[in-house]
């Protein structure tokens, strides 16, 4: 490892791990641009070494968001079940599939939930309890899309389950992002085993991006927990759009 890359790695750690404290995301709408378009590693590699830093700095950030109260763990626990199940089956998909069609998926991804967030819904409920009666069913639809997202695009499964939650159910922001970092760690560790298992995780590059996210993913989670719900919806599209674009003029 070069110490070009080692400053690389160093800096996007720094970065991606505030994102995930911030806003939900296990950080993969970051990573996977970047170990695509800056390592050079191909798009199935950074999925998976994306997937190995998303559950290393991940458990920070949940830690964090526990602390403050902004957990539903009835809502995590099916999330997560369900979740880990789909992540299998996206990373057995994915790893059948050609890059391009990976790719494609990933840009489409990101630019919809992008889109979708960034929208301010004039029937939105700003301020619902944060124990909500949802049925079994739903969530675990909900947490198995998520999974299959997580497996396929290489992220923790936050940039489905936050939308979901948020846009289709109500639930606020805050509670949203503390309640699928939950998920995220379980998704993101279910999802590297696949890719691992077939040889496409770095990591070296996976580790050192991920001890040095675990610390600037503690002050995202601190920063998240005084932000309006409103603001964190366009922070959150902000960066899916980044991501999908990041991909799209990559190379």
């Amino acid at each position: 490892m070069t110490p070009i890359h080692i400053i690389e790695s160093l800096f996007t750690g720094l970065i991606a791990g505030f994102i995930c404290g911030l806003t939900g995301m296990g950080g993969g709408t970051i990573y996977v641009p970047v170990f695509y378009f800056l390592f050079g590693f191909s798009i199935k590699k950074a999925i998976g070494t994306s997937l190995l830093v998303i559950f290393i700095s991940s458990v920070s950030a949940f830690l964090a968001h526990m602390k403050a109260r902004q957990i539903n763990f009835k809502m995590a626990v099916l999330l997560i079940v369900s979740g880990i199940i789909g992540a299998q089956v996206g990373s057995a998909i994915t790893a059948k599939l050609p890059d391009i069609a990976v790719k494609i998926f990933f840009i489409c991804l990101t630019i919809v939930l992008s889109f979708n967030m960034w929208r301010d819904r004039k029937n939105h409920v700003e301020s619902c309890r944060a124990h909500i009666d949802l049925s079994p069913v739903k969530l675990i639809l909900i947490g198995f899309t998520g999974g299959v997202i997580s497996g396929m695009g290489g992220v923790g499964g936050a940039i489905v389950l936050v939308p979901l939650l948020h846009l289709c159910v109500g639930v606020p922001m805050n509670i949203c992002i503390g309640t699928t970092l939950s998920v995220v760690v379980f998704n993101s560790l279910s999802g590297v085993a696949g890719y691992f298992y077939h040889g496409l995780v770095d990591v070296q590059t996976g580790a050192i991006i991920g001890l040095v996210a675990i610390f600037t993913a503690v002050a995202g989670a601190k920063v998240s927990v005084k932000t309006s719900t409103r603001k964190l919806r366009k922070i959150f599209s902000v960066i899916l759009l980044m991501a999908g674009l990041a991909v799209v003029f990559g190379r």
